[in-house]
C-alpha cells in the first residue's frame, strides 16, 4: 500500500468499517433465528425460543455496535478533531504575521 495516498486509505478504512458494522449486526440476529428455530422444532414449542433468541441477537448486535463506536471514537480523538484544525490554522496565521513583520524590519 505504499503507493496509495491518504484519501484512498481513508476510503478503504471506511469501507472496512461499514462491512464490520454489517457483519456485527447480521451474525447475532441470524444466529438467534437459527438457534431459536432449531430449539422450537426440537422441543415442539410455538415459537417462543425464536422470539427469545432473536431479541438476544438484536441486543447483542446493539451492544457490539456500541462497543465499536466507543473504540472508534477513541481512535478518532487521538488522531484528528475539529479543534486540531482550528489550532493549526491559528498557528499558521501567527507564523505568517511574524514572517511579514520580520520582512518589514
Amino acid at each position: 500500500m505504499s503507493g496509495w495516498n491518504k484519501s484512498s486509505k481513508n476510503i478503504l478504512q471506511n469501507l472496512a468499517l461499514i462491512s464490520q458494522v454489517g457483519i456485527m449486526m447480521l451474525v447475532p440476529i441470524f444466529g438467534g433465528v437459527l438457534l431459536g428455530a432449531f430449539l422450537d422444532r426440537f422441543f415442539k414449542t410455538g415459537g417462543i425460543f425464536l422470539i427469545v433468541f432473536v431479541l438476544i441477537g438484536v441486543g447483542t448486535s446493539f451492544r457490539n455496535l456500541y462497543m465499536l463506536s466507543i473504540r472508534q471514537t477513541k481512535d478518532y480523538k487521538d488522531v484528528e478533531n475539529p479543534s486540531t484544525y482550528v489550532n493549526n490554522y491559528e498557528k499558521k496565521i501567527q507564523e505568517e504575521k511574524r514572517d511579514k513583520e520580520n520582512k518589514h524590519e
